[in-house]
């Protein structure tokens, strides 16, 4: 994860502290890693690579599996994680802290899933809204944000010590109302239907 955190970071640094987040009993990390068995996994390099061809995606795409919280035989090996997300569930809130992709499979729908992950894992827990920074720079992140009914509730000035950059503070409407179920399933089967499949362990 640390490995993944500097990829979708840099050059900005997070340093987590992963050990310190994962013992928080209010905190979530979902991961999306490869349904390949190992032996059928080519070295990374070559692997992200093939990733990047397209067709590929229907036969391989990422599970997520709170493998932190519910360890297993099936635990994914490291080496098969493709990107994370931090949750924090505070009062009616469920606070997404970060989320991070392999440098070389960005671009395939997993920070979607991901985020997908963290919404279902949201209405699960009972939080009334999901809530979460960006960069005011990070507009491709802030459109798929949008798209799942997140809008701008402020500002952070300086939010980002690495360079002073302000944060958007976007907030979903409340996600147990029928409207937002129903758009949310909707985006959910649109996502499906490129062919992409959406398996989530907890």
């Amino acid at each position: 994860m640390l490995e993944i955190e500097k990829e979708a970071f840099s050059p900005y640094g997070r340093g987590t502290s992963f050990k310190r987040q994962l013992s928080n009993r209010y905190s979530s990390y979902l991961v999306a890693y490869d349904s390949l068995v190992e032996s059928q996994v080519a070295p990374i390099d070559q692997y992200e690579i093939s990733r990047q061809e397209g067709p590929w995606l229907e036969t391989f795409f990422h599970a997520i599996k709170n493998i932190f919280k519910n360890p297993s035989p099936d635990t994914p090996s490291l080496q098969k994680l493709a990107g994370y997300v931090g949750v924090w569930f505070q009062g009616n809130e469920a606070h997404i802290t970060e989320i991070a992709v392999r440098e070389g499979l960005r671009g395939l729908g997993i920070g979607e899933l991901l985020l997908i992950g963290s919404i279902r894992s949201a209405t699960k827990y009972g939080s009334t809204v999901v809530t979460l920074e960006v960069r005011v720079s990070n507009f491709i992140a802030q459109r798929l944000y949008e798209k799942y009914g997140f809008s701008t509730a402020g500002i952070r000035k300086g939010y980002y010590s690495d360079n002073r950059e302000d944060a958007l503070i976007m907030t979903t409407s409340p996600i147990h109302t029928p409207d937002y179920q129903s758009q949310f399933d909707l985006l959910q089967q649109a996502y499906a239907d490129r062919g992409r499949s959406i398996y989530i362990s907890e």
